[in-house]
């Protein structure tokens, strides 16, 4: 078992095996936590089918966002599927329970042992992201002469406006395969069409995407490439969307995404209105975001003569959305003081990097060495993105 997935299910153990105990149990610890709310994940499980309605996709979450295994079981619970991309992922996966036909591995780098390691599983579909995989994925079923199914993940030159780190659409990316190359892929699985059953397209533009506009353009994309497939023979059953549904880290309110996610469920469905196939959806970020705080200690409250800091003992080493994309995050003292007039912080970390900040000119009233600070929205790429440096502890983590 992968070993940090095996600590994060000791952590679970270690503070549920007696039934749920009081928060202020949990912060006695003064190790940074992450909490998460197992309601609000259901909540948007259930917007996401609502707004989808028409269209009765299967959705696949996307194991990368969060990988917690109490998430997973309520995943698995409302009878959804996920998306991995990594062999470990995968085996996370099935470990929880998951079927092998509610699984797309995905990733633009699988490995020959990852690649062999989905065929011999059955894994539901195969998302291929350049010709060179398709060859060595037809190569490894005829050495284990076994057919895969396998969809051709399209990149369709679209750009997002999101951060240039997580556009994944455009020309300039390195994922996916270009239109232009459709006539090669044709020709490799006619070659190996002993060996490659293809089942659909798939696209994934990007993430943080809080526009509809370049997904359905994505998604017309498919179908046409679809049809076009569809017409020289090829019996597809599948068209992926992918995921990339993005949040408002700014504000409390939720309202606008989930207008957003109504808006787009109707396009959808009329899009796809005259197409067969069934929608699959990998959505990650959307479903977890939300549900998430990281809670953590104020270590000191520093003046240096220029500006004031907030140092907590956690940092860039736990959440490093805001060191890595110059992400936002809201944050919520667990302690309120209101005997000093508010004053503009820089919320820093532990970590010996300049870029350890966490969040820079907030207006918040002075706290006390040992106070608590809840960090918000995040429950997506968080603890998933932590790491070691430093050699800090890792946080807790608690499904509540």
């Amino acid at each position: 078992m992968n070993s940090s997935f095996a600590y994060r299910q000791q952590i679970l153990g270690a503070h549920t095996k007696d039934g749920w105990r009081p928060l202020n149990e949990f912060l006695k610890v003064e190790r940074p936590t992450y909490l998460y709310n197992s309601q609000s994940i259901l909540e948007r499980i259930a917007k996401m089918k609502s707004a989808f309605e028409i269209c009765k996709p299967q959705i696949h979450y996307a194991v990368k966002a969060n990988s917690h295994p109490g998430i997973l079981k309520l995943m698995k619970e409302n009878d959804l599927g996920v998306d991995v991309v990594s062999k470990g992922e995968a085996q996370i996966a099935l470990d929880q329970g998951f079927s092998s036909h509610k699984i797309i591995f995905s990733g633009v780098a699988k490995s020959k042992d990852e690649i062999e390691f989905a065929i011999e599983k059955n894994i539901f579909q195969i998302n291929v992201e350049s010709l060179e995989e398709l060859r060595r994925i037809a190569n490894i079923a005829e050495r284990l002469q076994k057919k895969v199914a396998v969809g051709i993940r399209i990149n369709p030159n679209i750009p997002v406006d999101t951060h240039p780190y997580i556009t994944t659409g455009f020309r300039e990316n390195k994922f996916g395969i270009s239109e232009a190359q459709l006539s090669e892929v044709i020709e490799i699985v006619k070659t190996h069409s002993q060996f490659i059953q293809l089942q659909g397209l798939s696209s994934h533009i990007g993430s943080q995407i809080r526009d509809i506009t370049p997904l359905t353009e994505a998604l017309e994309c498919l179908i046409k490439s679809s049809q076009m497939l569809i017409q020289q023979g090829f019996k597809l059953t599948t068209i992926d969307m992918g995921g990339g549904l993005g949040i408002d880290y700014f504000a409390e309110d939720e309202l606008k995404e989930i207008q957003l996610i109504e808006v787009l469920g109707t396009k959808v469905a009329h899009l796809l209105k005259e197409t067969p196939l069934q929608l699959l959806l990998e959505p990650g970020r959307w479903l977890v975001a939300r549900s998430g705080a990281l809670c953590a200690q104020v270590e000191y409250v520093k003046f240096n003569g220029y500006k004031n800091f907030i140092i907590l003992n956690t940092g860039m080493n736990h959440l490093l959305r805001p060191a890595l994309y110059k992400a936002h995050h809201r944050m919520a003292p667990l302690t309120q003081r209101k005997e000093n007039p508010q004053k503009i912080y820089d919320i820093v970390g532990p970590i010996c990097e300049s870029s350890d900040v966490l969040g820079q000119d907030r207006w918040l009233y002075p706290p006390h060495e040992g106070d608590w600070l809840a960090i918000l929205e995040a429950g997506a790429y968080g603890m998933s993105m932590s790491s070691a440096y430093n050699h800090h502890p890792f946080p807790l983590e608690v499904l509540i």
